[in-house]
């Protein structure tokens, strides 16, 4: 019997890729995301692969739906081994302008719709003994980027709680694991002006995600180069830090 994986955020980038690249590996995928059509066409390529798909519309920010499409996929295609959280947004809010109705939105779905992924997908988890459980975060959480702040804050919250549910679930049988890449080449950021570095096809970062997530490893960051300046960039004091991100963003 197949066993399932459910991805949200599924209908483009790296939920779509990720989709996929679980289909491959031999895993029935339930999709969630807010765009029918999409959702539509990536059933249709996990289909082509010989795995059985199905989706269900849901925005993370809204916890009933979130709660009724894992019902209606769990129905049609069985428990949820893997869980993926991977839906997010991104958004600029500024210190000038600073819109808290952005702040709060990027927080519901970038942290709180993680959440409640997990809230849905560990009690069968549990009981059954066994599980996988994933969320998509960024290095961009490592540090308070210029103009990125409330993202940010976002991917750091995701990161710090799903890390806290890891080592709660140690001996539990459920795995959790961290995901923080860097750029990924998707719609999010072709929208970005200035070339973005170590950028990634989508496709390549799914097969590191599916192989980290299958694996139990705690933590999945890449690419390599871009894991590494984060984390030197973590490490320097506020003063050294401060002056590097202005300099930087001085010159854009």
């Amino acid at each position: 019997m197949a066993k399932l994986a459910v991805i949200t955020g599924a209908s483009a980038g790296i939920g779509a890729a990720l989709a996929l690249e679980m289909a491959r590996r031999g895993f029935d995928v339930g999709l969630i995301a807010r765009r029918e059509e999409l959702l539509r066409e990536v059933v249709a390529s996990v289909q082509a692969e010989g795995r059985r798909a199905a989706f269900a519309v849901a925005d993370v920010a809204d916890a009933a739906a979130l709660a009724r499409a894992f019902t209606v996929l769990e129905a049609a295609l069985g428990p949820v081994e893997v869980a993926v959280a991977n839906a997010g947004v991104a958004g600029s809010p500024q210190a000038q302008n600073l819109d808290l109705e952005a702040v709060r939105r990027l927080h519901e779905v970038n942290f709180l719709g993680a959440a409640a992924v997990a809230a849905l997908a560990l009690p069968g988890m549990l009981a059954r003994g066994r599980g996988r459980l994933a969320v998509i975060s960024s290095v961009a959480g490592y540090r308070g980027l210029p103009r990125s702040g409330a993202y940010c804050a976002a991917k750091a919250a995701a990161s710090t709680f799903f890390e806290s549910l890891r080592v709660e679930l140690r001996g539990s049988g459920v795995s959790c694991t961290v995901v923080e890449p860097g750029f990924v080449a998707t719609a999010m950021t072709a929208e970005r002006k200035r070339r973005l570095p170590f950028l990634m096809p989508a496709s390549e970062a799914a097969q590191r995600i599916a192989r980290g997530v299958l694996a139990g490893k705690r933590r999945v960051v890449f690419p390599r180069r871009m894991a590494l300046i984060m984390r030197v960039v973590r490490c320097l004091p506020d003063w050294a830090y401060d002056r590097l991100v202005t300099r930087r963003s001085d010159h854009k």
